[in-house]
């Protein structure tokens, strides 16, 4: 009787088994891809490949960063590249009236010359307006009824300039969080308490 070629017929379980543990593994490395936002993905490509990706969330705050500089405009706003994206705060305070949500006309330029850096990008990626307020309660007799509606309202502005830039609506989504996300004490070392609430009325443009 013929012996049982044992290691040639069962060779084919060894390449299944690998073949599955590969698909396994491909099919974590989507499932994480997918879940991760645009601005880790490009910190991973730049960490293996030792460059920066053309129209990357760093290129675009370095665009920026170089017009708040040229037009001296680091009071009303700053950049920050977080892993949820790029955040482009306007300082309430300055943009905006005293609890009011129409821009102030002598901001409409400013702010116009800053969000049209974002309209050659509108295709790539999707954009969140976010509206912040301090933990004062809006005035007796204001149109608002809470920090929720003013913040909402002052969103809503900033994304209509958004729209007139470039960026379609269906890139953008409003945010309106009154005074329920405080900064990081970090952020708000050596300011007093008038200037912590200045600093805490911001209106928020994130890149991702």
């Amino acid at each position: 009787m013929q012996r049982r070629r044992r290691n040639h017929e069962e060779g084919w379980l060894l390449s299944y088994a690998d073949l599955i543990t590969n698909l396994l593994l491909f099919f974590v490395v989507l499932v994480t891809a997918s879940n991760m936002s645009a601005a880790k993905m490009q910190k991973i490509a730049k960490a293996v490949s030792g460059e920066e990706m053309p129209e990357s969330l760093s290129k675009i705050k370095e665009e920026i960063d170089q017009r708040i500089k040229e037009k001296q405009l680091e009071a009303v706003i700053a950049t920050d590249l977080t892993d949820e994206g790029l955040e482009l705060s306007f300082n309430s305070g300055i943009v905006f009236g005293s609890g009011r949500a129409d821009i102030q006309p002598e901001m409409e330029d400013v702010l116009g010359s800053m969000l049209e850096l974002l309209g050659p990008y509108s295709k790539r990626y999707h954009f969140a307006v976010e509206g912040h307020t301090d933990d004062q309660p809006v005035t007796k007799g204001s149109k608002f009824a809470s920090n929720w509606e003013l913040s909402t309202a002052r969103a809503i502005e900033v994304r209509a300039r958004l729209e007139k830039n470039g960026v379609t609506k269906d890139r953008i989504r409003v945010e309106g969080y009154a005074d329920t996300l405080s900064l990081p004490e970090e952020q708000l070392v050596g300011l007093n308490e008038e200037e912590r609430r200045a600093r805490h009325r911001r209106v928020i443009v994130r890149v991702y």
